[in-house]
């Protein structure tokens, strides 16, 4: 009897065990849903303000597309980019809405646990009818859609490896080694409602992160065009004045002659290749007379664009005789046939000291300058340095004195210019590739690429967005400055915004974005 009682009472103790320990396996469900639905809520609210910080950029490009028709492209293209990337999210949306159905409160106090854990809202769904657990037609059409949504966005990353490979990768449907579970399988079946939030969710996510990668690099790639372009014009280089029958070479460049050019020149005295940064014509001396020079410059851009440039209009002059009768009776009648030459093209930039040199043809005497606006000062023999006043043009006036008595005037007419707007840059890279351990050691800088000038900047602040985290504004130009750099990972793209600066000339601006990839 009395082994009987122990028998019963063991068995009592027994089944109290696995009571305890069903009701502990029942609150880690619940502590693993809580978690799920928490990740899902995270994930929708980064996702909404992955877009708003897209929906800045696409106001930035088409407030510059109303002013610069330079844009127009661009903004375009951006619409485009839009138009696919809402038509995917929305799609998504409505799949989670149909999943969701009308008795699920996102976040309530009271979280129904069993609605968070049914699946048979996605098996619905995706496996039943036909096609069955293999995916049905709704459940083949989004894998269609996912498909077309990544092909779309590949057309946009063309060359561009790394971006490549990683939406290959974000939004690949296909099994991954031998004997893998299906996409479908692996993401729905069997999956508990809050599981397939999450992962429709994330679909959602990179979603907007690559179409803010797509629009970011539109924008970059155009303001890098600007700062290269806008600081260059094509140039003649002429002798000026050539004595008939001499051989004289007109030589043609890109702005501050940019020995790494390459591309033709075509203009009104022949057509050459550009060798080592310029291209050399041979000149018609075989008649007396000013002769104008007018023509085009062609070369490949660092993206392997042909671009265009017009070349500021020049004249060069033949004379019989450089000091004779013949020649003073020439200046004597073209007083005009001196010249004043820029250093750095037709163009002064405001806030920097421009040297400006000028000489006059038949002049007996030393070259006297002035000019509309700003001020000049001389630097020299037949040199001065001029600093820009107000407005868009400046007028510079050159005299001196022929032998004959005579008073010789040349005028020419500059245009104004900002400094060109400055380059973000990190590890001297608009875009660069840094290990997710180097990142809080970098820092943010600007420069000023091929700027014939010796400007340089400090960056004060900037703002940056992480995959996952908000914008956040950093003082200074520290990476180390941002809290939400530590939650960047490998693959990461990280885009560095409202760049501020001064200069050192004491004005202040903003420089174009940067992005890092994380490696």
């Amino acid at each position: 009897m009395a082994g009987g009682g122990n028998n019963a009472r063991q068995k009592m103790i027994n089944l109290m065990y696995l009571v305890f320990i069903a009701m502990m396996a029942l609150n880690v469900d619940r502590e693993v849903l809580r978690s799920f639905e928490s990740i899902y809520l995270t994930m929708e609210s980064s996702t909404q303000l992955t877009t708003e910080n897209n929906n800045t950029f696409y106001t930035n490009i088409t407030t510059k597309a109303k002013d610069e028709a330079d844009y127009q492209a661009i903004d375009a293209k951006a619409k485009i980019v839009k138009q696919e990337a809402d038509a995917f999210y929305n799609y998504v949306e409505s799949l989670k809405q149909e999943v969701k159905g009308a008795n699920y409160t996102p976040g309530a106090e009271e979280t129904d646990y069993n609605l968070l854990a049914n699946s048979e809202s996605v098996m619905n769904l995706f496996f039943k009818g036909k096609g069955g657990d293999n995916g049905n037609e709704k459940a083949q059409e989004l894998v269609s859609k996912v498909n077309n949504f990544r092909n779309f966005l590949l057309t946009y990353v063309k060359d561009d490896v790394n971006s490549t490979k990683r939406i290959n990768q974000v939004f690949a449907t296909e099994p991954v080694g031998k004997g893998k579970k299906s996409w479908l399988l692996e993401k729905f079946y069997e999956q508990p409602m809050v599981a397939a939030l999450s992962n429709l969710t994330k679909l959602q996510a990179d979603a907007r992160t690559e179409e803010g990668n797509i629009v970011r690099d539109l924008l970059a790639g155009k303001l890098k065009e600007k700062i290269e372009l806008n600081a260059f014009e094509g140039m003649f280089v002429s002798p000026g004045i050539v004595k008939v029958g001499d051989e004289a070479v007109l030589n043609v460049v890109l702005g501050a002659y940019d020995n790494s050019l390459s591309g033709s020149v075509q203009t009104s005295v022949g057509s050459a290749q550009i060798v080592n940064g310029k291209a050399s014509i041979k000149l018609n001396t075989s008649s007396v007379g000013i002769h104008q020079l007018t023509g085009d410059l062609t070369y490949k851009s660092s993206t392997g664009e042909n671009k265009v440039v017009k070349i500021v209009p020049s004249t060069y002059q033949v004379v019989a005789q450089t000091l004779d009768v013949k020649a003073a009776e020439i200046i004597e009648k073209d007083p005009t046939g001196g010249s004043i030459v820029a250093d750095n093209l037709r163009v002064v930039y405001r806030g920097v000291d421009n040297p400006i040199s000028a000489t006059i043809n038949g002049a007996n005497g030393p070259v006297s300058m002035s000019s509309s606006s700003g001020s000049t000062s001389s630097a020299g023999a037949n040199r001065w340095n001029h600093t820009p006043g107000a407005g868009n043009e400046v007028v510079f006036t050159a005299t001196a004195k022929a032998s004959s008595g005579k008073t010789l005037t040349v005028r020419e007419t500059f245009r104004v210019k900002p400094l060109p707007p400055a380059r973000g840059v990190v590890m001297g890279k608009v875009a660069a590739g840094i290990p997710q351990a180097s990142l809080a050691s970098q820092r943010v800088r600007v420069d000023w690429p091929d700027f014939l000038f010796p400007v340089k900047g400090e960056v004060e602040s900037f703002s940056i967005k992480v995959p996952g985290k908000p914008i956040e504004r950093v003082n200074g130009n520290s990476l180390g400055g941002a809290s939400s750099i530590s939650a960047a990972k490998r693959g990461d793209n990280i885009s560095i915004i409202n760049i501020k600066y001064k200069s050192s000339l004491g004005q202040s601006g903003d420089a174009s974005i940067v992005s890092i990839e994380v490696l």
